[in-house]
């Protein structure tokens, strides 16, 4: 059997040659010949800063769903490249969470909505959402889509769907915050419910300065409402 020393060892080295190099199918090859992706994943949170960095490079070529919340939960790491590969990790990931078909589709839908055609997206998100229910993205996506089309109530809906199937995508967090905070009735705004949206992305993703400014300034405004030390991973409520 391999010792582990030596197992680390060949991670950490082809990982320096890939930073020199930057040839991932290399890299991939190196890492995957030696690596399952269950060990990958646990030395995300036992291994040092370069084991912990080359741990979520790695995850992001060979990694599978089970990949997804691990990386997930490194978005808050100690160690900012550790985040900054993990997050580039996680976000593949999520694109690769389904059959080849549906990534396709999502695809599609993506370049739509990246183009501000939220019209023109909206029924292959739809399709997609039906075809691969258990697809996060896809409801990400779908939310996207309402909320350009600035129907709130079937985005925050979206926003849900996704979140209940991958709980650390920060971005839905923020989307549902959004959701919760700009209804058009001033008198169905929920100031207090978007501030904790908000600060559960955060929890997860503490590089998102946008989202800090913002909930910053909601704190001044919603000033006695307690606040939340951190994200319970482990816990994920319909209503918040």
């Amino acid at each position: 059997m391999t010792a582990p020393v030596l197992r680390t060892a060949r991670l950490v080295t082809a990982y320096r040659r890939y930073l020199t190099t930057a040839d991932s199918p290399r890299f991939a090859a190196e890492v995957g010949r030696y690596y399952a992706t269950a060990t990958l994943g646990r030395l995300l949170n036992c291994g040092s800063v370069e084991l912990r960095r080359a741990a979520s490079l790695a995850l992001g070529v060979l990694g599978d769903h089970d990949s997804i919340e691990p990386l997930g939960r490194r978005l808050a790491d100690a160690d900012r490249g550790v985040r900054l590969a993990a997050d580039d990790s996680f976000r593949a990931l999520l694109i690769r969470d389904a059959a080849p078909t549906h990534q396709h589709q999502l695809l599609q839908v993506m370049h739509l909505n990246d183009g501000g055609e939220f019209a023109a997206a909206l029924a292959p998100a739809l399709i997609l959402s039906d075809q691969a229910p258990l697809y996060a993205e896809a409801h990400h996506q779908l939310a996207l889509c309402w909320h350009g089309l600035d129907d709130l109530v079937a985005a925050e809906d979206a926003y849900r769907a996704c979140l209940w199937r991958c709980r650390f995508h920060y971005q839905a967090w923020i989307g549902l915050a959004h959701c919760r905070l700009h209804r058009p009735h001033e008198a169905d705004r929920d100031l207090i419910g978007g501030l904790a949206a908000l600060r559960r992305a955060l929890s997860i993703c503490p590089d998102l300065e946008a989202a800090r400014l913002e909930a910053r300034t909601l704190e001044r405004v919603v000033d006695d409402f307690p606040f939340d030390e951190g994200f319970d991973p482990d816990r994920f409520e319909s209503e918040d």
